[in-house]
């Protein structure tokens, strides 16, 4: 059985989006296969996780997002926790006298400590892409992260993209050979979820109101606004229509502004960032999904409310398209034409039903055992041809 050293950044509950819940699904079920020992940089309240876990650090740190679009130089205790993530890691490893037979790292925020252990160890490292400055920015990075990234995509043996349009993004942008990027989208939990009746809105859908629901960081990538600019047109047809906008982040105030110059202030509600039972009461009683992102390297989000038997509208950038065949896609942009398919989902109930059982069906295609299998042939590869 292999020694799988995983360098992560965050689990839930203390994810700052779906970098830490897909690390958390990928390590529960690589671990069933291998001797996965999962690092994070800091001390974490973690309870009940299935595999074994290891700080870097044993004291408790402020946990710095790593979603925050960073314009300006980048805040000294992000930077140094990331630079010297790999040398903390190597005197636990000394501790512990563990020997791992390969290195598998989330992102840039372990990309480094993974090039340092693999020059340490001599081990093979794979580097798991997540997203890239790129995508958060909309090709706007602050250089000293591009930087960082286009060295753990050189020094990395292989790289796991999760989806073709991150592996072009890749390919494009940090020149880094289409042949070196295996493409291996993200999986769901199958598992049941409990959900909390939300009072406000279970009297909505008592009075007949049809709530459209987004779900994620309000920030330029995910493309809060342009969901936003639908309502104008939406409430029109629909009078009793609420959008309801599950998330947080720096675009709130902006959202606050254009929803008061389009008269729609009152069809809104900023629900905040929801976890857990709550997210999963909104979902239950929301009538669709949309998700607008100006670049998404995967989206967990639509699965989630196909989970739920929701139906989904995302733009064409959002890489989950890439696997699944039904559901509506516009531009993310075109503010009309979402509107339009918004209009139509919650008037025709066979269009919404028709979609909602067919990507239901498509649901098993995203099992995380599978995903597991493939990245165990990967790490086969490596370690037994090194």
């Amino acid at each position: 059985m292999l020694n799988v050293l995983m360098i992560g950044w965050e689990l839930p509950p203390f994810n700052s989006g779906g970098l830490g819940v897909a690390s958390y699904y990928l390590a529960l079920s690589l671990s069933q296969k291998t001797n996965l020992f999962f690092f994070l940089p800091y001390y974490l309240n973690l309870k009940n996780i299935p595999f074994k876990v290891i700080f870097a650090d044993s004291e408790l740190k402020k946990i710095i997002n790593p979603y925050v679009i960073f314009k300006f130089p980048l805040p000294f205790d992000l930077l140094n926790q990331v630079l010297t993530y790999g040398q903390r890691i190597l005197q636990k490893i000394k501790e512990s006298n563990t020997n791992p037979d390969i290195i598998h790292a989330h992102d840039w925020l372990g990309g480094i400590a993974g090039v340092y252990l693999k020059e340490k160890l001599a081990k093979p490292l794979i580097i798991h892409i997540h997203s890239t400055e790129i995508e958060r920015t909309g090709n706007n990075p602050n250089k000293i992260i591009y930087d960082l990234e286009k060295k753990c995509f050189e020094k990395a043996d292989k790289l796991i993209a999760v989806s073709n349009l991150t592996k072009k993004i890749i390919k494009d942008f940090y020149f880094i050979n289409e042949d070196k990027i295996e493409v291996v989208p993200n999986g769901i939990s199958f598992d049941k979820q409990k959900f909390k009746i939300i009072k406000f809105i279970e009297d909505l859908k008592k009075e007949n109101y049809k709530i459209v629901l987004f779900v994620g960081r309000l920030v330029l990538q995910k493309g809060p606004d342009y969901f936003l600019q639908t309502l104008k047109y939406v409430k029109n047809y629909i009078p009793k229509i609420k959008y309801i906008f599950a998330g947080s982040g720096e675009m709130m105030n902006d959202l606050i502004k254009i929803a008061y110059q389009e008269n729609v202030i009152d069809n809104i509600i900023f629900a905040g960032f929801l976890r857990e039972e709550e997210l999963s009461g909104v979902y239950q009683f929301s009538d669709l999904l949309v998700a607008p992102s100006v670049f998404d390297p995967f989206g967990l989000v639509p699965l989630e409310a196909i989970k739920f038997k929701k139906p989904i509208i995302i733009s064409k950038t959002t890489g989950v398209g890439e696997f699944l065949n039904h559901y509506l896609s516009t531009d993310y942009c075109d503010v009309k034409l979402m509107a339009n398919y918004i209009v139509s989902l919650l008037s025709y109930s066979p269009l919404k039903n028709e979609i909602v059982r067919n990507s239901y069906k498509e649901l098993i295609k995203f099992n995380w055992e599978e995903r597991a299998e493939k990245i165990l042939n990967i790490y086969q590869n490596l370690v037994y041809k090194n």
